[in-house]
């Protein structure tokens, strides 16, 4: 109860090309329902093939002959669904033709999933609010702005999102993406030469994420170590827009840094907010960070400090939360993890155009999303980490390409608010995640849960591996971890 269900169907036409419709009933368990949607899955060029993947709201559409056509069948089970058989049916139509129909049936159990705002995982999907803006057309920032976000960022609150990304300086990243990523506060220079600090646009982001979209886990501020070093500000003197190079061990790394880092920390403070707020670096070398946790401690000590990184060391093991790569997620377990996690620390891990598998692209097996999700659960990490929620390119509705990227690398769910079947099969990850941190919650209850729980535990651990993510099983191995969670469940339910 609680869960999202959902699935890919395959409609296959013969004669001449018509308008194919789908439709579906409730499902029902005598005189209980739960209602069901069907909708038409679109097709996007991604590098040399076309693949099925955004997930659109249309039920009908133009179809020909020869060509098969994938639809999405999605059902929510309510939390206070009554447990049992639910039955239902999908239908597709074409003028002149036979419908043709698929049953459907799920189970129901009496376990209930919580509501996505109290879900465990730390999931950290960036998002990118400017490729909004332009590709509708509107003003940054604007209502209109916000109201086409708002169901987008719902989509990600939806999954358990803890979150905000947040710019502190123009293009954090070097420009690896279409759209240009500006810096949401105004760094100023004033006639008297001393810097000031506008959080006006922050604070409209910030609000709006976290108050009305419900994601309060984390604010992550990019970054202190930026890849070009460099920070744009308006010289009021001048009337121009210039630049300043701030690189760690210098003097002027801390002239840059230090006066912000007090001003922005009051700031955060008086919002409510200094104590969810992260300095997020992406992938800086040690002797970089250093500076920068030394700086952070020194004049924003409620702050802490957030870093994506290739391997963790000695010093990111000092690192409030922590991401490394999944190839090297091994060496964050363990004593180092147990040890993270008696401080409090979050560990969590993260993919992106490496390792080719198990990844998210538009080109990768679907099965690979949701062994993600697994994967951070069978070595008890605690989340998962990746670059780009919605990056979009110049035009996602017709291809996934971008530059050097792996197809699809820059986002994972599409203009509109239309979904994909990657991004659902993460989703479904998600909520395995979170049955498991569920079940093991019950070891205490007797020793034979704290047995079945062990068991449970073992089983997932020799599958979800480092040696074996790019072993192309996924599919294979999550359906024997969907097995093994409800072999759990039967187990500490009494065999029911």
């Amino acid at each position: 109860r609680g869960e999202r269900c959902s699935g890919q169907l395959v409609i296959s036409a013969d004669g001449g090309e018509a308008t194919i419709g789908v439709s579906c009933t409730p499902l029902r368990q005598g005189d209980k329902e739960i209602p069901a949607t069907v909708r038409m899955v679109r097709y996007v060029q991604a590098g040399k093939t076309r693949t099925a993947d955004i997930i659109g709201h249309e039920t009908q559409c133009n179809h020909p002959a020869g060509i098969d056509r994938a639809v999405w069948y999605e059902v929510n089970v309510p939390q206070d669904a009554e447990p049992g058989v639910y039955q239902g049916s999908i239908v597709a139509t074409a003028p002149g033709c036979e419908s043709a129909r698929q049953d459907i049936e799920i189970q129901v159990e009496q376990a209930v999933l919580p509501k996505p705002q109290d879900w465990k995982m730390h999931l950290d999907l960036w998002q990118y609010p400017f490729s909004v803006a332009r590709w509708h057309d509107v003003e940054p920032w604007s209502e209109e702005h916000f109201a086409l976000m708002r169901p987008l960022m719902k989509r990600l609150a939806e999954a358990g999102q803890k979150c905000i990304t947040c710019t502190l300086l123009d293009e954090a990243w070097n420009a690896q993406t279409y759209d240009w990523y500006p810096s949401m506060v105004r760094w100023i220079r004033g006639k008297d030469g001393v810097m000031r600090y506008d959080y006006a646009i922050l604070d409209k982001w910030i609000h709006f994420m976290h108050d009305e979209i419900g994601i309060r886990g984390q604010i992550s501020c990019y970054s202190m170590l930026p890849w070009h070093l460099k920070i744009q500000y308006f010289d009021e003197a001048t009337g121009q827009t210039a630049y300043l190079e701030a690189t760690p061990g210098k003097a002027a790394f801390e002239e840059l840094w230090a006066p912000f880092l007090r001003d922005f920390h009051r700031h955060m403070q008086k919002k409510g907010w200094a104590e969810k707020t992260c300095i997020s670096i992406d992938e800086r070398p040690d002797h970089m960070v250093r500076e920068a946790m030394r700086l952070v401690q020194e004049n924003a000590p409620t702050f802490r400090i957030a870093s994506a990184v290739d391997r963790p060391s000695a010093l990111t093991n000092e690192v409030y939360s922590i991401s490394p790569v999944i190839t090297h997620a091994g060496t964050a377990l363990g004593d180092m993890l147990r040890q993270r996690k008696a401080a409090g620390k979050i560990t969590t891990f993260y993919v992106c155009l490496h390792p080719r598998v198990p990844n998210t692209f538009t080109t990768s097996a679907p099965a690979e999303a949701e062994w993600l999700g697994f994967f951070a659960a069978a070595n008890h990490l605690d989340g998962f980490l990746r670059w780009a929620y919605n990056a979009w390119n110049r035009n996602p509705m017709q291809c996934t390409d971008f530059g050097s990227w792996p197809t699809g690398d820059c986002f994972l769910v599409y203009p509109g608010n239309r979904s994909s079947i990657r991004f659902e099969r993460l989703r479904d990850g998600i909520e395995e995640y979170e049955k498991i941190a569920l079940l093991r919650a019950r070891a205490g209850e007797s020793p034979q849960a704290a047995a079945a729980i062990e068991r449970m535990n073992a089983r997932l651990s020799a599958i979800f591996t480092v040696e074996r993510s790019t072993a192309m099983q996924h599919a294979q191995d999550v359906a024997q971890a969907r097995s093994i969670i409800a072999e759990t469940l039967r187990a500490l339910s009494g065999g029911q």
